[in-house]
């Protein structure tokens, strides 16, 4: 498995000797700051699709395309491919809003158009979400073209659209959208569209008016001789003149200006309300094949507008205003702070479903990130069919931080009766207690002082005060250095954490804030 920054990080000298408050002060901030005490695991979902509530660990769902923090804490799924609304919460999936009303002849669950209660209400691919300051819900639902509201007391009416394609403005069901990907709305209760496959952003004010924000593409691409398709464009400058290709997710900040994931240009665009225009804030600036309806994606990090997305869509903010984007086609998520643009978690080169490290998670098609008030991510990972979370690394009920250095394993405290201990810029750990934790057989020759680890047909043979380690594997030695001799203490013998690490391709951390050694397996199981 590639692994972009190193299969793992070990501790030395800097790391174990900077001043805890620095350190602390580091972790404080999270993720933002640095993963590297984060990791990814799946909240809930299966590799195959479904639509059984039930336990996180065993709920399915069907290409969850959105989701959205409520007030209560739990996180809103728009379950788009079962055509519901799904709560969860941290043991638990149920459903929301929304009916199965049959399946079609490949058995897949059909999606319909109905109003009513929440028990009685119908969707058709819902998709992106948004919640106002009241608790009300509104809903981009794709395939009836219409942007849909539950209220807090339970009930599902349309707020503009009629089920129908089309391209008008006007009054509430009079207006018309073209599969609508997602939503915004502000403080006022003004809702903002991604009307995706009009390729413009819509605006629906209090009084249920709709109105068309930017300009309409031109360009039509001829795809075959004498066989056209209307396709978005490109265009900053003044609102009324800016042109997009398949908006796909919206974020508001906090001045009321408005993000915009563009999917076919492969950028992120804002929408400043005061000064009236649109810009592009991240990505290269878009450029056609004469043959294709969308700009050629990419990869790549850096200054923002050198960066290089792939079909970006579902957007959050931070308190702190760093935008996180769900790069679906590259399989990342991506941050935009400060005029740069980083990689989260995810590989652009790999898709897959492992949780793990930040760095070897994989991602299948993610969709939509959602900032918690806890401080975690969540990831809508669609073409997994899961709910993802991004989030500190985790440990055994009870666990606190003591006056002495304590290993964690794969997030279970390894028991020994001899602590760990810092010396000559490395932190030594006592073999047999970590050695038989990692599955190792470890025995200790009291006479000559040698210990011997084996496991899977490699020996290991070292001895105290000495440096080099002996591998044998089918009887071919290869001779290991250690950062700093095996020591005897306590009656223990002693090694670096770096030995554990090399040897079974650990991730290995230091926390400060508790005094621990973190070991992870790069990819769970």
């Amino acid at each position: 498995m590639k692994a972009r920054r190193g299969l793992a990080v070990f501790l030395g000298a800097t790391l174990l000797f900077a001043s805890a408050a620095e350190t602390a002060a580091a972790a404080d901030e999270g993720w933002l700051a640095s993963t590297s005490l984060y990791e990814v695991n799946t909240w809930t979902g299966q590799a195959s699709w479904g639509s059984d509530d039930g336990s996180v660990s065993e709920a399915t769902l069907f290409g969850p395309r959105s989701i959205v923090a409520l007030a209560d804490g739990k996180l809103l799924v728009a379950d788009t491919l079962n055509h519901l609304l799904r709560t969860l919460s941290a043991g638990s999936v149920s459903t929301f809003a929304g009916i199965t009303v049959g399946y079609d002849e490949a058995g897949l669950p059909i999606g319909a158009y109905a109003d009513g209660s929440k028990d009685e209400a119908a969707f058709n691919e819902p998709s992106g979400l948004a919640v106002d300051a009241s608790g009300n819900v509104y809903i981009a639902d794709a395939v009836n073209h219409a942007i849909r509201k539950l209220s807090k007391s339970g009930q599902v009416t349309t707020l503009a659209g009629d089920g129908l394609i089309g391209n008008e403005d006007g009054q509430g069901t009079s207006a018309r959208f073209y599969s609508p990907s997602d939503v915004a709305v502000d403080a006022s209760g003004v809702v903002y569209v991604a009307d995706t496959l009009n390729h413009v952003i819509r605006k629906i004010a209090v009084d249920g008016t709709v109105t068309t924000l930017t300009a309409p593409s031109e360009r039509v691409l001829e795809y075959l001789p004498g066989a056209a398709e209307d396709s978005g464009d490109y265009a900053d400058g003044p609102i009324a003149e800016a042109k997009f290709n398949e908006p796909s997710g919206l974020v508001l900040d906090k001045q009321g200006n408005l993000y915009v994931s563009d999917r076919g240009n492969n950028v992120i665009r804002y929408i400043d309300f005061k000064a009236g225009t649109v810009t592009t804030v991240a990505g290269a600036t878009p450029a056609y094949a004469s043959d294709s309806l969308y700009a050629d994606g990419g990869y790549a990090d850096g200054t923002a507008r050198t960066a290089r997305f792939d079909a970006p869509e579902g957007l959050a903010l931070t308190d702190d205003g760093v935008l996180v984007i769900a790069d679906s086609l590259n399989h990342a998520i991506r941050l935009l702070k400060d005029g740069k643009v980083t990689t989260l978690a995810g590989e652009a080169t790999e898709f897959g479903s492992n949780d793990g490290v930040t760095y070897a998670a994989r991602f299948d098609h993610p969709t939509d990130v959602a900032v918690l008030s806890d401080g975690r991510l969540a990831i809508a990972d669609e073409g997994g069919n899961k709910i993802r979370v991004l989030e500190r690394y985790r440990t055994p009920a009870g666990f606190a931080k003591k006056d002495t250095i304590q290993i964690l394993l794969n997030g279970e405290l390894v028991i020994s009766d001899v602590p760990a201990y810092a010396a000559n810029g490395s932190t030594l750990l006592p073999l047999r207690s970590v050695g038989e934790a990692l599955g190792y057989d470890v025995s200790y020759d009291t006479k000559t002082q040698t210990a011997k680890l084996v496991k899977d047909g490699s020996v290991y043979e070292l001895k105290s005060g000495e440096k080099s380690v002996t591998r044998t594997v089918n009887g071919t030695k290869t001779e290991l250095a250690l950062a700093s001799p095996a020591a005897i203490k306590q009656g223990r013998l002693f090694v670096p954490v770096r030995f554990f690490a090399e040897q079974a391709e650990l991730d290995t951390q230091w926390d400060s804030s508790v005094y621990t050694v973190v070991l992870r397996s790069v990819v769970f199981q």
